[in-house]
This record gives C-alpha cells, structure tokens and sequence, in this order.
C-alpha cells in the first residue's frame, strides 16, 4: 500500500474521532507515515477553524449592515 493511501486511511480514522493515541496504537505503519497523516490533520483542523471564524466575522459584518 502507498504513502499516500495510508495517510489517507489514517486521516479518516483521525475525522472519524479516534485519538492520535488510538490510531498509534490501532495501526502498524511507519512512523513517519503516521506522523505526516497526524501532521495533516491538524492542518485541516486549522483550517476549519479559521474558516468557521471568518464565515462569523462576515454574518457579523453582514447583520451590522442590514440595520
């Protein structure tokens, strides 16, 4: 199996809300397989939140207008 598809794999069980623990110790890949998978899941979440942030700061700006 691939890098890639690994990373994949274990990136879905990270959404699905298994911990970083669980899927350390639920799968046998090389280390920095698992690693980059955890590294790019925290990236998404990041991202998600800032996105959440900015989708308030513009339903803010955009009640402010209405009135």
């Amino acid at each position: 199996m691939n890098t890639i598809h690994l990373t994949a794999q274990l990136k879905q069980l990270l959404n699905r809300g298994y911990s970083i623990d669980d899927v350390r110790n639920l799968v046998t890949v090389p280390h920095e397989v698992l690693e980059q998978a955890i590294h790019e899941h925290h990236l998404q979440e990041h991202s998600r939140r800032h996105d959440r942030l900015l989708q308030g700061q513009a339903e803010f700006a955009m009640r402010l207008g209405r009135h």
